[in-house]
């Protein structure tokens, strides 16, 4: 059997082909360990039984027989610093992970890869987990679009939007401004987004800021000029209806079936109007999940995906912050396309799902979910000693089957690296641990999946 390295190299994640020795190659569940191990094997629990509506007696029941190989490796450990998020991109030299939070580093895909500081950190400066990766210049080269908090105040910070430049032969990014946030807030979400008009297409990224603004900034014909920010929507009026303030996570996609990419946060969907750069778009509630948790019911992981093949695109979310979180995909409702959506229950009492993914792991054609706990999430809870990584097999009409991945790397933020050939899946992040959590370290981890048969 190849080894991690070589499916990594397969699928052109990292030049070398040579096996390290803290590799674990993990079959069903993986535990962490010390020292090279080539085959783990645990017996799960029960059998799925079927569909998990929001009636269902045992949503996320456990399979027993792993539908997937994994495959993990500890790219490396970041001790008690602080971490927010983790990024894909092509870099300069092959692809790289890019790792922000009160520093920003860069770090080869390999095993206890050495970080680098790719721009200089201050004091008092800090870089939020909302980020992506874009080629800005269209050479290529993928640049990062981050949040940038200057100032240790919240009241005074200054909330800056900046994307980061690699130049060959430069260690160091040069940083440029995109613009500022007037709610003062580091955004939690950032993601790429696209608008054609009239037969011109329009790039740039959609965000969340104070998780109760969205906007979306456009590149201008010189991206080193600040971009052009346009409103998207406003959901500060739900607080006075009593309901969740707090909405997190972003997704893009087309809802309307307009052809137009529309967005997800937190409870809502924002449609796009046919020429978003001039006209308003309009802000729809599909879920209440926030009025039965409070503020951390909004605070979502969020995916879209035809999930059941009928041609309509279902949102995916999981409770991000909540150590009861839920897993649920919501159908938009034809005889009331605009309320809310209907829910399908997939699994409950996870512990802080702030990672997300729906990919294709099985090779089946059917869009599948990967859900990951974090080590200590919430803010306001403990920490949790196993943190486990789900796989939900998609087994159509909106069923799926629930197996354990691995366990005991928390993680946060999840990505999935673009570009997967020959069915093989790469995810990775990087665990936030905040400072007051005893005993604690921020790692970054990646597993390859393929097919098990």
């Amino acid at each position: 059997m190849n080894s991690p390295i070589h499916w990594l190299s397969e699928i052109g994640l990292v030049e070398s082909a040579e096996r390290p020795a803290d590799f674990l190659v993990v079959r069903d569940m993986g535990l962490r360990s010390k020292r090279p191990v080539c085959l783990v094997a645990l017996a799960l629990l029960s059998c799925w039984t079927g569909a998990n509506r929001c009636e269902a007696a045992d949503p996320g029941a456990l399979e027993t027989a792993l539908p997937v190989r994994v495959e993990r490796t500890v790219v490396a450990q970041l001790g008690r610093e602080h971490f927010a998020g983790a990024v894909y991109r092509r870099g300069v030299d092959g692809p790289r992970i890019a790792v922000m939070g009160s520093r920003l580093l860069q770090v080869p895909i390999q095993p206890s890869a050495t970080p680098t500081e790719v721009f200089p950190s201050a004091k008092d400066v800090s870089y939020s987990n909302g980020a992506c990766a874009i080629d800005v210049k269209g050479d290529g080269i993928d640049e990062l679009v981050v949040g940038k908090t200057i100032g240790a105040d919240l009241k005074t910070a200054e909330e800056q939007i900046v994307w980061y430049e690699e130049l060959p032969g430069h260690q160091r990014w040069t940083e440029h401004m995109i613009g500022e946030l007037p709610e003062r807030y580091s955004p939690h979400d950032i993601a790429p987004y696209q608008a054609t008009v009239s037969g011109q297409t329009f790039r740039g990224v959609v965000l969340g800021s104070n998780r109760r603004m969205l906007y979306w900034f456009r590149i201008p014909a010189d991206p080193a000029q600040p971009w052009t920010r346009h409103l998207i929507g406003d959901l500060r009026p739900e607080v006075a209806k009593g309901r969740s303030a707090e909405n997190s996570g972003l997704a893009v996609g087309d809802l309307a079936g307009r052809g137009r990419q529309d967005v997800v946060s937190g409870n809502f969907w924002a449609e796009c109007p046919a020429d978003p750069t001039k006209e308003s778009w309009v802000i729809h509630r599909y879920c209440d999940w926030g009025s039965q948790n409070g503020m951390w019911g909004s605070m979502n992981q969020l995916e879209m995906a035809d999930l059941d093949g009928d041609g309509q695109v279902e949102i995916v979310a999981a409770e991000a912050e909540y150590k009861e979180g839920r897993l649920a995909v919501f159908s938009r409702d034809a005889a009331n396309p605009n309320g809310l959506w209907k829910a399908t229950l997939l699994d409950k009492d996870l512990y802080c799902p702030h990672s997300l993914v729906v990919v294709d792991v099985t090779g089946d054609g059917r869009p599948d979910i990967i859900v990951g706990e974090m080590t200590a999430g919430g803010w306001h809870v403990a920490m949790t000693p196993h943190p486990k990584l789900y796989l939900y097999v998609n087994q159509g009409h909106l069923t799926f089957r629930k197996s354990v991945l691995d366990q005991d790397w928390g993680v946060h933020m999840m990505q999935m690296a673009p570009g997967q050939r020959d069915g093989k899946v790469f995810i990775f992040a990087a665990d936030e641990i905040q400072e007051w959590y005893p005993n604690s370290t921020t790692h970054l981890v990646a597993w390859t999946l393929r097919a098990a048969f």
